[in-house]
This record gives structure tokens, C-alpha cells and sequence, in this order.
């Protein structure tokens, strides 16, 4: 195993203090904290880490892991697509001024390069021309929200795009004043780019029928994870239409805690 470095300052806030009785970290980054803290508190802590940390198992009391990334263990607890930071019927509603006239809402969440591929122009290009298509049909305000990874390049086809051939649209601040989550309390379809299992994952635990376009074409374990929602009434394949089926939700946060304090004996 490899070594891992912690700051003498974050070493005496940990070591110096009441020792806690668990500790739960999350991505790659933080899993070298969890470590050495077992390593000097021994038995007198937990460790829980969230995600693949792609160091040995053994190494943690317990890891939440998606299912597909194909991680299996008696440490290890699979979750269904990302944990989510909200309930649903917890949302404040907030945003219905914007449902006017019977108009529609329609979320379309877009993100952008990650380390499976980097979209180019014409692929967000792409992308608006099928969400405008689904449109055409319909009296609906397009609610655009793009993340830290969206190229400015990409936010400019999107919006020149939308401004040429739709009458409402708004792209959303990605300031303090986003309104996500609250917005998905009015939202009537979202349709999410694939390469988030993040946005897919808390999209799908609320009751809005969620529509998926694949950047390219998926495959491995994405593509594993989009059959799989796709199966379980959860998810469409966005293909230039928007519609009412029977979506189901995902319950991935309620399934995890279960399993979570089964473990720990809570």
C-alpha cells in the first residue's frame, strides 16, 4: 500500500480532540484521511467510505459503492446509481409563478466533458435540435441548467440555438440563486445528458418522467447503469419526444440507511 500525507493541522484536529466515533468520506481524495486515522485510532473508530475508492477493500469498515461499478464485498454495501442530497416531498415550491398560461415545464439538466469522453459542437448542437423538435408540440417554458463541466463554447450553441427557434426558454444561474433542487417541485419532463450519474440518479428519485440523452453512444458501465433504470420503468431514451409513462422512482437513499444500520447493528 501506498502512503498517505494529512496536514499537522487536520492531524490535531482528529487526533487532539473527542474522538468520533465514525468517520465517513467521499471520492478518491478523501479515502487517504480515512486511512490514516484508522491506522492511529485502531479499533476506537469506523470508517465508511462513499464511492469506489480504488484502494484494497480490507482497508475500510464499510463501503457504499454503486452497483455498476461491479464492486462486491462483505464490507461492501452496492447502491443503486449516486446517493442523493434531497427528499422530494421535501422541496419547497417556490417556482410556480413560472407555470403560466398552462404552459409545461420542461428541465433539461446538460453536462460535459468527464474523463469517458469530451463532447464536441455539434454534439450539443445535436442535443438542442431534438429538444426543440420535442417542443414543437407543446405550450412549455425550456428550463436549461448546465454544470461546471458545460464548455462556455457549448452554453453559446445551446442558447443561440434555443433563441433561434424557441419563444421561452431561460438558461438558469449557476450562482447561489439556481433554484435547483426547489425547481423539480413544477417541473412536468426533465431530460438529463448521460453523462451524470449524479443528476440521473436524483432525478430519478422524484416522480418526473425522466428522459436520457446519450452523448455518444454508452457503453460499460454507464451504459449497464442506464439499462438497468431503463428496465425498471424509471428512465426513457430521449428520442426527440416527451411523454407520460409510468415512471417509477428510485428509492436509493431509504434502501442504503436500511443497509447501513443493519451493518453497524443501529
Amino acid at each position: 500500500m501506498g502512503k498517505f500525507y494529512i496536514s499537522k493541522s487536520l492531524e490535531k484536529t482528529f487526533l487532539d480532540k473527542t474522538t468520533p466515533k465514525y468517520v465517513i468520506t467521499c471520492g478518491k481524495r478523501m479515502a487517504g484521511i480515512s486511512i490514516y486515522l484508522k491506522s492511529k485510532l485502531k479499533n476506537k473508530i469506523k470508517i465508511l467510505h462513499i464511492q469506489n475508492p480504488g484502494i484494497a477493500k480490507f482497508c475500510f469498515d464499510m463501503l457504499l459503492i454503486p452497483e455498476h461499478d461491479h464492486v462486491s464485498g462483505t464490507n461492501v454495501i452496492n447502491t443503486k446509481g449516486a446517493l442523493t442530497f434531497f427528499k422530494y416531498d421535501e422541496l419547497k415550491n417556490r417556482y410556480e409563478f413560472l407555470k403560466q398560461d398552462n404552459t409545461k415545464l420542461v428541465l433539461l439538466m446538460v453536462g460535459g466533458e468527464n474523463k469517458r469522453y469530451s463532447p464536441h459542437g455539434i454534439d450539443y448542437l445535436n442535443l438542442s435540435m431534438k429538444v426543440i423538435k420535442s417542443l414543437k408540440n407543446f405550450n412549455a417554458k425550456l428550463l436549461v441548467s448546465v454544470s461546471r463541466r458545460t464548455p462556455k463554447k457549448a452554453i453559446r450553441i445551446i442558447d443561440k440555438s434555443f433563441a433561434k427557434y424557441l419563444k421561452n426558454y431561460e438558461i438558469l444561474p449557476m450562482s447561489e440563486n439556481n433554484p435547483y433542487p426547489d425547481i423539480l417541485n413544477n417541473i412536468d419532463y426533465a431530460i438529463v445528458t448521460s453523462d451524470s450519474v449524479n443528476m440521473i440518479s436524483e432525478i430519478s428519485t422524484t416522480p418526473i418522467p425522466l428522459f436520457i440523452h446519450k452523448f455518444p453512444k454508452e457503453s460499460g458501465k454507464i451504459l449497464y447503469f442506464l439499462n438497468d433504470l431503463q428496465n425498471l420503468g424509471i428512465i426513457k431514451i430521449f428520442e426527440n419526444e416527451l411523454f407520460q409513462f409510468n415512471k417509477k422512482q428510485l428509492n436509493t437513499n431509504k434502501t442504503t440507511l436500511l443497509k447501513v444500520n443493519k451493518f453497524l447493528g443501529l
